[in-house]
């Protein structure tokens, strides 16, 4: 730390996301500015995804002022733990998963100021409706599935692989939309080798034991490992787990890729529809972290604009219209 942390700003925002590319119609979020003496030194984001994160806005933004009510000695030194990987302390692990990231990501990059954004190679994602491949597509594409029939769903995929180069797989997110057997339905009627994954296949509570013996195409889990801290990452079957650190927190997300690289489970970083702030650090925090895969960051197409600056990390976005920092709606500081 260059110098001693003397204020962290808050300011929300409000964006109206491009009709049918999202599962929100608009997206809430709040930007915290961590200044010191010398002016700004890292922004973070806290934006908790409706129908995915059980906490609001507001009780995030509740929640960190009232830890940072402690005082800003004693919350720097908690934050300063929890990112140095030598504990998380109680103060810190019961804030809601939006109000934790915003903090230690803001921590982290105070602490470790950010060099430059890396472009990334993003899994391009296709929504449910969507058929049209109309652009040059990377080494993957994500596409969304369950909402339909199982036979709806085959002939969609047929079509969307046809169009593919041969070299390009697919990761299929179903959101525990199907029963084990109709799961074994779908994947009976695709090539193992075009799929890299099936992403929370199974309806809640539905078992996994049992998986690879009906297909070769594994599963990833997403919404299980943060339902399930103590979901086995041995699982026969389990092929990656697809983290999103605005719903789990930057520490727990660190806390799952270290443990699933010693099971030798793939690690997709992926993101759940923030800003071009955040998708900019995902990046950073891949390279930092040396993530192999592929991330899962094509959400920014979402949005019809960026906040303070453009997406870096990603081409295709800097001709959007770019909302100031004095275009944010300002509020009490938590320090």
């Amino acid at each position: 730390m260059s110098t001693q942390l003397r204020s962290v700003e808050v300011r929300r925002y409000r964006v109206a996301l491009l009709p049918g590319t999202a599962p929100v119609a608009e997206r809430h979020g709040a930007l915290l500015f961590w200044e010191g003496e010398e002016g700004c030194r890292a922004i973070s984001e806290i934006a908790p995804l409706p129908g995915f994160s059980t906490e609001g806005l507001d009780e995030c933004i509740d929640a960190c002022r009232h830890f940072f009510a402690a005082g800003a000695e004693r919350a720097a030194g908690e934050l300063q733990q929890a990112t140095s990987g030598t504990g998380v302390p109680e103060a810190l692990r019961a804030l809601p998963p939006a109000a934790r990231f915003g903090l230690e990501a803001g921590w982290l990059q105070w602490v470790h100021p950010p060099g430059e954004t890396p472009q990334v190679t993003s899994c391009r994602l296709i929504g449910h409706e969507q058929r049209r491949i109309d652009a040059p597509v990377g080494p993957c594409v994500k596409v969304k599935v369950g909402r339909a029939s199982v036979a709806e769903d085959a002939r969609r995929l047929a079509y969307i692989l046809d169009r593919l180069p041969a070299t390009t797989q697919l990761r299929l997110d179903a959101n525990r939309s199907w029963t084990p057997e109709e799961a074994a339905r779908l994947c009976a009627g695709l090539p193992a080798e075009r799929v890299a994954f099936i992403e929370e296949p199974l309806r809640p509570g539905a078992s996994y034991a049992g998986w690879s013996s009906r297909t070769a195409i594994p599963f990833a889990w997403d919404e299980t490992l943060r339902e399930h801290p103590d979901a086995d990452l041995t699982t026969a079957g389990l092929g990656a787990v697809v983290l999103k650190p605005m719903l789990t927190g930057l520490t727990r997300t660190r806390a799952w890729i270290d443990a699933a690289t010693s099971a030798g489970v793939q690690v997709v970083l992926s993101a759940a529809f923030e800003s071009n702030i955040t998708l900019d650090l995902y990046a950073r925090l891949a390279a930092r972290w040396g993530l192999q895969a592929t991330p899962g960051l094509d959400t920014f197409g979402a949005w019809p604009e960026a906040l303070l600056e453009p997406l870096r990390s990603q081409p295709g976005h800097t001709t959007k219209p770019v909302r100031r920092r004095e275009q944010l709606t300002a509020e009490a500081p938590l320090l």
